[in-house]
């Protein structure tokens, strides 16, 4: 959605993604998708919508869960900028290099808005016939749907457990052009 369209403002219903008044899109609400046999996917119209400048994104196994963790290429660039500046010859920037970008995959959408989610990915997310796309504000992930809700269940537990979390705290504008600046 882009600024000036309908439903392109603060207002978007649950499970779209939204624009806020500086323009900056971030993604939100649950869709859960059929997966073919081929392993195509339709991403959400909403999510195309965000990611309307870029074709393509990237997409890599979770290190943390069972989830895919979904990224735009300019949140990749200044990803390998970051791991670039480590000690070239340290574990620290061997491990993130091969936990990140060796097991990434480029998807690009197809004329229908489908893309194809690799084998790999679709293993460690243990995917078959459902994939669910979750919003996470500048970034979005692909669950197996029971998976993230149990995960997500228990994310709300230990959330209420431990309200301190949720305190609003104050706002640290990101580095123009780093990962904290629109990273999906």
């Amino acid at each position: 959605m882009r600024p000036g369209q309908p439903g392109g403002g603060i207002g978007a219903a649950h499970g779209e993604g939204a624009r806020l008044g500086d323009g900056v899109g971030i993604f939100v609400g649950t869709h859960v998708n059929k997966v073919d046999g081929k392993g195509r996917v339709s991403v959400p119209a909403s999510f195309r919508a965000l990611l309307a400048d870029d074709s393509t994104f990237f997409a890599f196994p979770s290190f943390i869960h069972g989830g895919i963790e979904c990224r735009n290429a300019a949140f990749m660039e200044a990803l390998s900028d970051t791991v670039e500046g480590l000690d070239p010859f340290s574990d620290e920037q061997d491990h993130l290099a091969e936990a990140i970008f060796a097991a990434s995959h480029s998807l690009t959408f197809d004329s229908e808005g489908r893309v194809v989610l690799p084998e790999a990915l679709r293993e460690h997310a243990v995917i078959a016939d459902r994939a669910a796309f979750v919003g996470k504000g500048k970034t979005f992930q692909i669950w197996e749907p029971t998976a993230h809700k149990g995960f997500q269940k228990q994310a709300r537990e230990r959330a209420l457990a431990d309200r301190q979390a949720l305190r609003q705290r104050p706002h640290q504008a990101p580095h123009p052009g780093g990962p904290g600046e629109n990273g999906t």
